[in-house]
């Protein structure tokens, strides 16, 4: 490479090395030879006891000891661009600014937000800081914008009651408002009707008795095939039987896989993010929603600005973001105006308000935040001594060789900048409805199954008992469910000779009733007695004519098989 354009591509390492270089000189060696020059500039910031900016401008707890009195990203910022500023000044040669800028930081101003303007319009501050939006101002000149924030509405984290019917819409029907999930089911319902007209193409001739060839009802047995192959790998009532129609089958298996993962992922992370979507009793979701609320902000440019979007705004001005928020948990207003950067931090980041409150529908009104440089106080018109050398540091600072630093303060102190939901604070609500609805819905089945139950009882008891008195019989002769003829004729000839206590060969009606009350038959002598009549006025009405009968042998050989009829 020419020596020309290493010079040219290292130029920019070098400067920064050298104002390095400088600057450890002289906070070292110099204070060696002379002493430390205090700086003149006048600074100053929102930092006075429960009135700083966070997370812009924070001031550290009076028990915290040892901690640095200001922290916060816009201190940060303003320790780096005053050591680039040393650094300059002293490579200026420019005497004043050197008197300025100076070998020591200068000391802090702690002021009310509202003060850092005033003072920089009337010339007593020099620098001042403390989130302040770019605008345009006769008195007050500004830095690069270093940082863009707007306005964001918070309201009280307060959930509206939840009943069971919107648990149920919300956990059913709004996760298929996600484009994801809409996405998916539409990419399986024009695949379906895609794969169908293959599918019917290919088996109208060959498997007629599945697919109709005639195309209307053949598409409508086409589309089923394929909906319950794509979504359950096929319900088995219509398979493919050619060649062609298996593998164009097995394409799509693979593809409704892919497809039905994406429709079942969406939908889950759908009805996640249903259930930690709180429902505040207060909804803003367009400008004009505010003016039925009353509203409170902590500047003078938010309320200006209120006053110019809302025309019927009710909006009090509140001293600091503290009170502001105060006034808000207590109820004294019913949407706090802040900027984004510092509800999103107080609400993401600060237990006194982690769960209490909750910024709201969109950032609106952004604009930039920048430092504040007075005017000139002894030349009107002009710029202060001190502007254009602290624009170079912020800018070095921001796009320069500080840029990393930069980056990682920004990232540190404001994060992505959003909201983001406790689960466990955000889904207390649902959970509370749910378990609400739980408990009815328990108590509720619980009744309904009792009563059932007592219902099924009372109609089929005489089956039911019936049924007892099968098994106990059944249970008694060693049978199983299933049992063949000659298990049975054993199992009545042990259970009579169990019941035949006296051994004469045939049961009185005392063993008889024994017996029947031993499987769970409610009986009585009086019960036997007429059994028996009826029994015999049956068997005489059967018997044909003397001339007819059959031989008496055949009458007496059953009398296991007749004692098991009995006992049914």
């Amino acid at each position: 490479m020419p020596r020309g354009g290493w010079l040219a591509a290292r130029g920019s390492g070098w400067r920064a090395l050298l104002l390095a270089v400088v600057a450890s000189w002289l906070g070292g060696s110099l204070v060696g030879r002379a002493e430390a020059a205090a700086s003149q500039l006048r600074v100053g910031t929102c930092g006075t006891p429960d009135f700083d900016r966070p997370p812009y401008v924070v001031r550290a707890e009076e028990d915290d000891v040892g901690a640095k009195k200001l922290t916060g990203f816009e201190i940060d910022l303003w320790d780096a661009v005053w050591s680039r500023m040393k650094a300059r000044a002293a490579l200026s040669g420019d005497a004043e600014l050197q008197r300025l800028v100076g070998t020591e930081p200068p000391e802090l101003q702690t002021l009310l937000r509202d003060d850092v303007t005033d003072r920089l319009r009337e010339g007593t501050l020099d620098i001042g800081f403390c989130a302040l939006i770019m605008q345009e101002e006769e008195r007050i000149d500004f830095t690069p914008s270093h940082l863009v924030s707007g306005l964001q509405a918070v309201v009280r984290a307060e959930s509206a009651d939840v009943d069971f019917l919107q648990v149920l819409i919300q956990g059913i029907f709004r996760p298929f408002t996600n484009v994801f999930a809409q996405a998916a089911l539409l990419l399986i319902l024009y695949f379906a009707v895609f794969i169908a007209h293959i599918i019917w193409f290919l088996e109208r001739i060959q498997n007629q008795g599945q697919f109709n060839p005639a195309y209307g009802p053949g598409i409508i047995d086409a589309i089923w095939f394929s909906m319950v192959t794509g979504l359950t790998v096929g319900y088995g009532d219509k398979v493919a039987t050619t060649i062609p129609a298996k593998l164009v089958s097995i394409v799509w298996m693979i593809l409704s896989a892919f497809f039905v993962g994406i429709l079942a992922a969406a939908l889950t992370s759908g009805f996640i993010n249903t259930q930690l979507d709180q429902r505040q009793k207060i909804v803003i979701n367009q400008m004009s929603d505010m003016e039925q609320y009353t509203l409170g902000v902590s500047s003078e440019a938010s309320l200006s600005a209120m006053q110019s979007l809302v025309k019927s705004a009710r909006a009090t001005l509140y001293a600091s973001d503290e009170l502001l928020l105060e006034a808000l948990t207590i109820g004294e207003i019913e949407v706090a105006i802040q900027d984004s950067r510092t509800a999103h931090y107080l609400a993401n980041k600060i237990d006194e308000y982690r769960g209490t409150v909750v910024p709201v529908w969109e950032v609106f009104r952004e604009r930039d935040v920048a430092l504040g440089v007075a005017r000139n106080s002894t030349v009107a018109g002009e710029y202060h001594p001190i502007h254009k050398v602290l624009e170079l540091s912020v800018i070095d600072y921001m796009r320069g060789e500080g840029r990393m630093t930069y980056e990682s303060g920004r990232l540190e102190w404001f994060g992505s900048a959003t909201f983001v939901q406790d689960p466990n604070l955000a889904s207390a609500g649902l959970e509370k409805a749910l378990g609400r609805s739980n408990t009815i819905a328990t108590i509720i089945l619980a009744a309904v199954a009792f009563l059932w139950a007592i219902a099924v009882l009372l109609h089929y008891r005489e089956e039911i008992r019936e049924e007892m008195i099968r098994n106990k019989l059944r249970q008694t002769l060693g049978l199983g469910k299933k049992y063949t003829m000659l298990q049975l004729r054993q199992g009545a000839i042990r259970i009579f000779d169990k019941h035949d206590i006296d051994g004469s060969g045939t049961l009185d009606v005392d063993e008889i009733v024994g017996l029947l009350k031993s499987l769970g038959k409610d009986v009585s002598l009086e019960d036997i007695k007429q059994y028996i009549d009826r029994a015999v006025e049956e068997r005489t009405a059967s018997v044909p004519p003397d001339d007819q009968q059959t031989p008496a042998t055949t009458v007496d050989a059953p009398r296991h098989t007749e004692l098991f009829s009995v006992t049914q």
